[in-house]
């Protein structure tokens, strides 16, 4: 989407007049201090763009005004060119990741053929657990102690997000995540618990304050991993009023540089056996509104 059709969709469903808008911004930080009516019209028509930091000020003030992260998200058609924002994904937020993200052509897949599934609704779903579990062992062995069952049972709680993208029907790669009540997110990333100790009851409902911690992530190309990210900022800006952060724990290189790229802020390190695990965690806030995701979505 345009920004320019966004900041004037949402000045009109704040009800506000251009005039009244720049009054605001002048106040609300000093980058528009000179700003007047005929430089917003000029944003608003698409004939000249603010730069990104002012993109970023204009989207926190409309959050103050109307009490969402992403203020009138619904207006985002995120996929009105599906081709676009996976090629900008790819580019700005996912980038090179031999270990997590296979080389599979992009340029030979078809973004129609790439569907996103929950995997508790696929039929081989023994398959994709048996995969994710190795995935586990490789890259996390160090606190991983986790079974199959501990998958199933997770990915049938209606708070999870446990997404599976497939190409022509075949597995391309998976994004899980545990919606864990804050106290207990805050034990696993301290250490005092480990993923294999979550129960049933450590997890938030739906409608229940808590954080998202990213469980398990790999892709064959790029391409399919783009996706599973855009789908998965977009269940966080569905139910962004009971999200507090997102954390998540790596151990290998690429993971670091995917999760600094996400927006992901390095929180401690951990000392298991001989292994260092990495944790990080960021502000829902700041994970889902930052400059590489704004560059995507407009």
């Amino acid at each position: 989407m345009k920004f320019s059709n966004y900041i004037r969709m949402c000045r009109e469903k704040s009800k506000l007049t251009q005039e009244f808008l720049v009054e605001n911004l002048a106040t609300f930080h000093l980058f528009f201090k000179y700003l007047d009516v005929s430089t917003l019209s000029r944003w608003e028509r698409g004939v000249s763009n603010p730069n990104i930091e002012k993109k970023l000020k204009i989207i926190e003030f409309f959050q103050e005004k109307s009490g969402f992260i992403f203020p009138y998200f619904e207006l985002v058609n995120f996929f009105d060119n599906k081709a676009d924002i996976l090629q900008k994904t790819m580019d700005i937020i996912i980038g090179e990741n031999r270990e997590l993200i296979l080389n599979f052509p992009s340029q030979n897949i078809l973004e129609k053929e790439l569907k996103i599934r929950e995997l508790k609704d696929i039929k081989n779903i023994n398959n994709i657990i048996d995969i994710s579990l190795n995935l586990d062992q490789e890259f996390t062995h160090a606190i991983s102690l986790l079974k199959d069952n501990h998958f199933k049972k997770w990915a049938n709680h209606p708070s999870s997000c446990f997404f599976v993208c497939e190409y022509k029907e075949q597995f391309f790669g998976l994004l899980f995540s545990l919606k864990l009540k804050t106290e207990v997110f805050f034990k696993l990333l301290n250490g005092s618990i480990q993923e294999n100790d979550l129960k049933m009851q450590d997890f938030a409902k739906e409608d229940e304050e808590g954080s998202f911690y990213l469980l398990n992530f790999f892709s064959y190309s790029k391409k399919s991993a783009a996706l599973l990210f855009i789908h998965f900022y977009i269940h966080l800006l569905k139910y962004h009023k009971f999200i507090l952060e997102v954390g998540v724990g790596t151990m290998i290189s690429d993971g670091h540089k995917l999760i600094k790229r996400l927006h992901i802020k390095h929180y401690k390190n951990i000392q298991y056996s001989t292994s260092t695990v990495s944790f990080y965690k960021s502000p829902l806030k700041d994970f889902l509104i930052n400059k590489y995701t704004i560059k995507v979505f407009f």
